[in-house]
């Protein structure tokens, strides 16, 4: 089986001394003989010891509510993010950022190098500008369309200035634990943007031939060189900064939480309530 996943990392453009963010469904691939280490143990097979596998470990805050005390963010909290990052935070060699809702995983090489500095005091998505910096790669296993695109449209909203259009970000919050021991309150400044309608990249990314595709397992993947991805998303956010809205009337970002599109906001919470009347009847 981590031969297959070797064969199939390979033909998604990965190479020795790569550096590669991986997000992965791993219910997609297969049924995984060591579970999650299968999968990170082949690409680290396949990066070898000059690259470095990197990954989300973002965890959640507290909206429009008092962050709980007993829930901090610590050095040790499980991100949503999935098996694949939970298992790399695992890994004796691993580094993670201190960033208390957006941190990175990190193994290889230049895992310190990504993480070190990104805390509580850093925009969210600089990790991903040291990726660029590294001529990474980027890589979707299992999930080209339920979790679409790449984080590296995130730091193009973060670059252009998008994310300003963000309603009170301030309202996300999270305490966390600092070096000292101490709880401190966390406040977003950076909230990202919806990530539902990256997929609406993708056919810029396949027009410029960026785009690799293959199977990972049985997993549909696709991956692209970061900072070519990067330099796409830009230049489309510039032109049109609401190419980045999906079509869902009950998405909370695009319909309650932008300000250039807050002429939306009686409509989606007309829906919001119609929806919850048709459940009680």
């Amino acid at each position: 089986m981590k031969s297959l996943l070797i064969d199939g990392i390979k033909k998604l453009g990965i190479t020795e001394g790569d550096t590669v963010l991986v997000r992965a469904a791993l219910s997609a691939v297969d049924t995984l003989p060591n579970g999650p280490n299968t999968l990170i143990d082949a690409f680290l097979d396949v990066i070898n010891i000059s690259g470095t596998l990197v990954s989300l470990s973002f965890t959640s805050s507290s909206f429009l509510k008092k962050p709980d005390r007993d829930k901090p963010f610590r050095i040790n909290t499980p991100t949503y993010a999935g098996a694949f990052p939970n298992t790399m935070l695992t890994y004796p060699e691993a580094k993670r950022s201190t960033h208390p809702t957006c941190s990175y995983v990190a193994i290889g090489k230049n895992a310190g190098w990504i993480t070190v500095d990104h805390g509580p005091k850093s925009p969210a998505y600089e990790p991903i500008r040291k990726m660029i910096n590294l001529n990474g790669k980027m890589v979707l296993i299992g999930c080209v369309a339920t979790s679409p695109g790449f984080t590296t449209a995130h730091l193009a909203e973060y670059d252009l200035g998008l994310l300003n259009r963000v309603i009170c970000p301030w309202l996300n919050a999270v305490f966390y634990e600092a070096n000292d021991g101490t709880l401190k309150l966390f406040r977003r400044k950076d909230l990202g943007l919806c990530s539902n309608s990256f997929y609406k990249f993708y056919a810029h990314y396949v027009n410029a031939g960026i785009l690799k595709t293959g199977l990972i397992g049985n997993a549909y993947s696709i991956s692209v060189p970061a900072k070519e991805a990067y330099l796409i998303e830009k230049k489309i956010l510039s032109k049109n900064p609401q190419f980045n809205t999906c079509d869902d009337p009950f998405c909370f970002m695009c319909n309650g939480r932008r300000w250039d599109r807050i002429h939306r906001i009686p409509i989606y919470v007309s829906k919001r309530i119609l929806r919850k009347i048709k459940r009680l009847f």
